[in-house]
């Protein structure tokens, strides 16, 4: 996988239960899902991290089954409360995915919910679709993904950096980042970080400790990590014409 592994990208278990429900499963209500679920599952679910609840709890096709969210993370409780499976849910006839599918809708909602103001941003005239990278100046694949950001913008892909420094706070790389973000010009400073240049040095109040949140919740292992318009996840590189045609689609999805 062309993906940069690092020290602070390993997922906590408190990371999974960072997130609070707040407006519903896919749309659902929180009291309309209370209605739907047997108490021994939810009484399961409570026990797992004492004190700590998910961020959503759901039927699925899978009669007997239930769906329960911490983060972008997924597994599922039987009905009596007395299983737990770890592991996707498969629909054989489709091949479909059903905790991707899960897992893309909760990706969507952190990703939406950051300012884009605080993103190094890379934008076509005309923006076809939009994707969301995490990304780190020390990882030889982001130099290599940034070095195809000609292309990406030519096929109509509005490229949005958030900062991961895989090394974690304080390091050298988390300094960089910052650098990065306080220039004046901060897409050229990462263009030229990214290409092995110096850059001047700079300080001032940036989003990378909310992006590195953000990047737990989801379970980001590494860089870059690339999520679509539509909230899939790619970890890892990803070459520029497979790229354009994945988040083309994506947004063509309705993303």
């Amino acid at each position: 996988m062309n993906v940069c592994h690092g020290v602070y990208s390993k997922l906590k278990v408190s990371a999974w239960v960072a997130l609070v429900l707040g407006s519903g499963f896919l749309g659902m209500s929180p009291a309309v899902l209370a209605d739907a679920i047997p108490k021994t599952v939810t009484e399961a679910v409570a026990d797992l991290i004492p004190g700590l609840m998910p961020d959503s709890i759901a039927p699925t096709p899978v009669p007997g089954l239930y769906l329960v969210a911490f983060g972008a993370q997924v597994v599922y409780v039987s009905a009596d409360g007395r299983y737990l499976l770890a592991g996707d849910l498969i629909e054989l006839e489709s091949g479909r995915n059903l905790a991707d599918d899960v897992r893309s809708v909760i990706r969507k909602k952190i990703i939406d919910g950051l300012d884009e103001s605080g993103m190094v941003v890379f934008s076509p005239a005309r923006v076809r679709s939009t994707i969301t990278v995490f990304t780190d100046i020390s990882c030889p694949y982001c130099a290599r993904l940034h070095q195809e950001m000609n292309d990406l913008v030519k096929g109509g892909i509005k490229v949005r950096y958030l900062g991961y420094p895989r090394a974690g706070i304080p390091s050298a790389a988390y300094d960089t980042l910052v650098s990065v973000w306080c220039a004046n010009n901060p897409q050229q400073a990462m263009t030229d970080a990214k290409a092995g240049r110096d850059i001047d040095k700079k300080s001032c109040e940036t989003p990378i400790r909310e992006h590195m949140a953000a990047a737990e919740q989801i379970g980001v292992r590494g860089t870059p990590s690339i999520v679509l318009q539509d909230g899939q996840m790619l970890p890892g590189y990803v070459p520029a014409d497979e790229l354009v045609k994945r988040a083309s689609a994506a947004a063509d999805s309705g993303g």
